[in-house]
């Protein structure tokens, strides 16, 4: 534990902004309001505010983790300290996996909705494949010269997002104020007919509104880099999560508000959204703020998936780091740079492989008969997006069960319901029996890893914290 990141970098503020950035509030609204709708329909706010409460639960297991055990490799941290090193490093590396995979996904994210934006503004349409490198080359550049500046960067467009986010949804209410009512959130909304229907309905909601959080963990990978990480980390994961739940449940109810309670008129903004021509949440905003608001919302969209490529970049690179600083993986994996004290080597090696990461997620949209640039970048986005979300809620089930094992007699009630939350979304999610496949054969293979390979080494870690932290404080 010889190499140390740079300490004392950023606080409560930074923080906030790093966890805000990870959820990339306008990149899910653009990207996810109307796959809410497709099963939701009138319900999506009802659906939203059930997944808000159901994501607490899973943002209290991190909450009382991170107060104890401080770590750049948080999500190998906290079971190897909770439970046993083998159930951490498991652990870990399924959130690697997802975190590279997630990369992945979020720089062909960036070219198609940087490609859709440019199209709602101009009405001209580019060929997006050249624009997946644009995130990958400049959050690396970012990322190497330190967490300050990814933190400036990540405040900045978080903020344009929000204040974005904000004015639309103030005018819609206002324009839309005699529409105004609670219809959204009574189970009628879904108009499933029956008991059955209604649940089916509100599941699919939720489902699809899970995703919308994806990141809001991000902020526990840079607590060496902290201060009082102990205090600040779990305040700000739980004060931001708690902030994006109440924007997406406002932004929803302000995007039906325009659209109309009615089964019709969704199902119309759904075919629209899922089609290839403007996204109508472009066209709603546009309706409130003009051209010039559109351009402002289209490169808050660009910006906002730009911000949680970078927050999801640095958890990636000090999850390596932190986790070869352990010597489960290679030593060379911690070596930081000599002048702005980040993991250097860990974010190269995080770039190249999201890089690599690009191909078999294009030649599965290819097999799957998407033709066309941007048909196929849609198509590879969903593919890598489905993959990654998979690894996501498998490693925050053994978060909140690692979290389970320190808590009292409610706060066990809390975590089993947040790991029972992502067991269900796991299984919602598993619609493709080769991504099954490929999941459960990566997880055979690092518990062979494990058993024949670091079985000794794991063995002699009993605790991993970083040097510098008094645990000790952090329990009083």
């Amino acid at each position: 534990m010889a190499n140390k990141l740079r300490e004392n970098s950023t606080g409560f503020l930074g923080l906030l902004y790093n966890s805000l950035a990870g959820q990339a509030p306008t990149y899910s609204i653009a990207g996810g309001a109307a796959l809410i709708m497709s099963t939701a329909y009138a319900a999506a706010p009802l659906a939203m505010l059930l997944t808000t409460l159901g994501v607490m639960t899973m943002v209290y297991s991190i909450y009382v983790l991170s107060k104890r055990y401080p770590h750049a490799a948080s999500f190998y941290a906290y079971p190897t300290n909770s439970l046993n090193s083998f159930t951490g490093f498991l652990n870990g590396i399924i959130y690697i996996i997802y975190s590279l995979i997630g990369l992945s996904s979020v720089a062909i994210a960036f070219s198609y909705l940087t490609t859709e934006a440019i199209y709602a503004v101009t009405g001209s349409l580019i060929n997006p494949l050249p624009l997946v490198l644009v995130p990958i080359v400049a959050a690396m550049l970012i990322s190497i010269i330190g967490i300050k500046p990814s933190i400036r960067t990540e405040t900045l467009l978080s903020s344009i997002e929000i204040i974005i986010l904000a004015l639309f949804i103030s005018l819609s209410f206002y324009g839309e104020r005699s529409r105004l009512s609670l219809f959204p959130f009574t189970p009628e909304a879904t108009y499933g007919g029956s008991i059955n229907g209604i649940l089916a309905g509100i599941g699919g909601g939720l489902l699809f509104s899970v995703t919308y959080f994806m990141g809001f963990e991000t902020s526990t990978q840079i607590s060496e880099e902290a201060k009082r990480p102990g205090e600040t980390v779990p305040r700000a994961t739980l004060i931001a999560t708690l902030l994006m739940g109440l924007l997406y449940m406002a932004t929803t109810y302000a995007i039906l508000l325009n659209v109309g309670f009615d089964q019709t008129s969704i199902s119309n903004f759904v075919s629209a959204a899922e089609g290839f021509g403007v996204n109508p949440v472009f066209t709603l905003v546009e309706k409130y703020l003009g051209p010039w608001g559109l351009v402002i919302f289209s490169a808050s969209v660009i910006i906002s998936v730009f911000g949680c490529y970078l927050a999801t970049l640095n958890a990636t690179a000090r999850m390596l780091f932190g986790m070869s600083r352990d010597g489960l993986l290679p030593r060379w994996l911690n070596s930081i740079h000599p002048k702005y004290l980040s993991p250097v080597t860990a974010t190269y090696v995080s770039t190249i492989i999201a890089a690599a990461l690009l191909v078999p997620s294009y030649v599965a949209a290819m097999i799957a008969g998407y033709s066309g640039t941007i048909q196929l970048t849609y198509g590879a986005m969903e593919y890598a997006y489905a993959v990654d979300s998979l690894y996501y809620v498998l490693s925050l089930a053994v978060v909140a069960i690692a979290a389970f094992k320190i808590v009292g007699i409610y706060g066990k009630a809390i975590t089993m319901g947040g790991a029972a939350l992502m067991m269900v979304t796991f299984y919602e999610s598993a619609q493709y029996l080769p991504m099954d496949y490929l999941v459960l054969s990566s997880i055979a293979t690092i518990m062979l890893v494990e058993a024949f390979l670091l079985r000794g080494k794991l063995k002699g870690i009993k605790t991993s914290l970083y040097v510098g932290y008094n645990v000790n404080q952090s329990k009083q």
